[in-house]
């Protein structure tokens, strides 16, 4: 057998093994959810979708403000279009699939493909960037006591983050990148503030979705708002880790593992699980919702301007 079939083998080996363990837990502990907490509410479930479907479009748009930074923009329906699409790639392993739909589809019209690998590391940096920043500051407005004496180190810490984003600093992480793929370095010629403004669009994005995050858990089990900084800082250190785990597509398994852990800090561990696994599922599909709705409105657009359309 081939070493490639062998590590696919591996690969999905360990998702199957994270998601049956979690499965398992999840089945033994069933008796310590109290079932007179959960009841369904679909105006929550509604919403959490569509504040989702926001953060989708909102990290789409950013993408759009960096390929400008960059002097590569076009059609801003083009580009979010092409970034929604572009999105499935995370659901094949390697991770960066998604970016060589990317590259792909913009050097078809004539978009070097240097411009682009600088854009989509430079969106990777500082998205990832975004996340540690929100998950070390959310442990200062959780609450937890167990965290409260270490609350101002980790506040300290997501604000030496900041550092990250001067040009020179980027710039070095940057070409670290292109050093590993063997590519050509690059010149950095985007102004501080506008790295700074990226960045805190991310911020951004990652607050809507913690809010997308927070509706969806109370469509089916009431959690205080109190929590709403933690869970959104739960789910970033979640998805960095998933993200993280090359042989995971979009961190399946993965981030659903750590997620329980994070969560079980102000929750049960068999409610946790109960959220992991079913977010994934409210995620993929609310995702592959808004694909469809852009497919559709593409080739609505796409009728008008044909002649005689």
């Amino acid at each position: 057998m081939k070493k490639d079939t062998l590590l696919k083998i591996a690969k999905y080996t360990v998702i199957l093994l994270i998601f049956f363990f979690i499965i398992r837990y999840l089945y033994l502990n069933f008796n310590n959810i109290n079932l007179r907490e959960i009841s369904f509410n679909s105006g929550f479930l509604l919403l959490s979708v569509l504040v989702y479907f926001v953060h989708l479009l909102f990290n789409a748009l950013i993408w759009h403000i960096i390929t400008i930074q960059n002097h590569c923009a076009i059609n801003v329906f083009e580009a979010i279009k092409l970034r929604i699409y572009a999105d499935f790639g995370k659901y094949i392993p390697g991770k960066v699939f998604s970016y060589g739909i990317l590259l792909f589809s913009y050097e078809k019209k004539n978009i070097p493909k240097k411009n682009i690998a600088a854009c989509s590391v430079q969106e990777f940096i500082l998205s990832t960037l975004a996340a540690i920043i929100i998950a070390l500051a959310s442990i200062f407005f959780s609450g937890i006591k167990e965290l409260v004496p270490y609350k101002y180190l980790f506040l300290g810490l997501a604000a030496g983050c900041f550092v990250f984003v001067y040009p020179p600093v980027l710039q070095f992480i940057m070409n670290v990148f292109f050093r590993i793929f063997k590519k050509e370095k690059i010149l950095l010629t985007i102004s501080f503030g506008r790295v700074l403004i990226t960045l805190l669009l991310f911020i951004c994005t990652w607050l809507i979705f913690g809010w997308a995050f927070y509706f969806f858990i109370n469509s089916f089990y009431a959690l205080s708002v109190e929590h709403y900084f933690f869970i959104t800082g739960a789910f970033a250190i979640a998805g960095i880790i998933g993200f993280v785990s090359v042989f995971a597509p979009a961190g399946l398994g993965v981030r659903e593992g750590v997620l329980i852990f994070t969560l079980s800090l102000v929750l049960t561990t068999a409610m946790s699980s109960l959220i992991s696994l079913i977010s994934r599922l409210w995620m993929t599909l609310s995702e592959i919702l808004l694909l469809l709705i852009v497919f559709a409105l593409d080739l609505i657009f796409r009728k008008r301007k044909l002649p005689g359309g």
